[in-house]
């Protein structure tokens, strides 16, 4: 019999877990430390939904001076979909547990990267530029564990960044700092056997 505490939920990073992120790959292409922050802080704009994608993307190519078409290059081509993660996130809704991702990131690139059976795999899918607040602040993982249904004890976040992690046990979550699947799997498993 399972006790009141038990996993009903796993939460998923997007970029770092279930994607990897272009906006390392677009930094390396900044001439200066100012103009890599400048990229950083445009890319959390975004995710907030302060800045739009043309602008986003505007900012970025004057900031590392690619073209355009390059810069929308490399955010597509950096954006590799994890198979073994998400046939792991399948795999666990099987299983019963509901599944979620919790992204820092704007609406129109979760429509871009995610299609119909990804909307029919995760629960939930919340960007932060929907509901206006970025991990590892509590809110975030508040408002998607509202959207889930379970209490923050019933849930487990996996992210690639500590700060997203001690956030998600801030707010009362158990956290999988993702460094590579086979590590972040048997730490979820032995989190849902516990």
């Amino acid at each position: 019999m399972a006790n009141e505490t038990s996993i009903k939920a796993i939460v998923f990073d997007c970029f770092g877990v279930l994607y990897t992120g272009s906006l390392a790959e677009l930094a390396s292409h900044c001439q200066n430390e100012a103009d890599i922050k400048e990229a950083y802080d445009s890319t959390r704009a975004a995710d907030h939904g302060f800045l739009s994608r043309d602008d986003y993307i505007a900012k970025l190519v004057s900031l590392t001076g690619l073209a355009r078409r390059e810069v929308i290059g490399l955010m597509g081509d950096a954006q590799v979909r994890s198979r073994a993660v998400f046939d792991y996130a399948a795999e666990l809704k099987t299983r019963g547990y509901k599944i979620a991702v919790l992204s820092n990131i704007g609406r129109d690139t979760i429509q871009k990267l995610f299609n119909d059976a990804d909307y029919e795999l995760f629960d939930e899918i919340v960007a932060s530029g929907d509901i206006g607040v970025t991990k590892p602040h509590i809110t975030a993982y508040d408002r998607t564990l509202e959207k889930l249904r379970v209490r923050p004890e019933e849930s487990i976040m996996i992210d690639d960044a500590y700060s997203n992690v001690s956030g998600a046990i801030e707010a009362g979550m158990r956290g999988v700092v993702f460094t590579s699947f086979v590590d972040m799997k048997t730490k979820v498993e032995e989190l849902l056997r516990a």
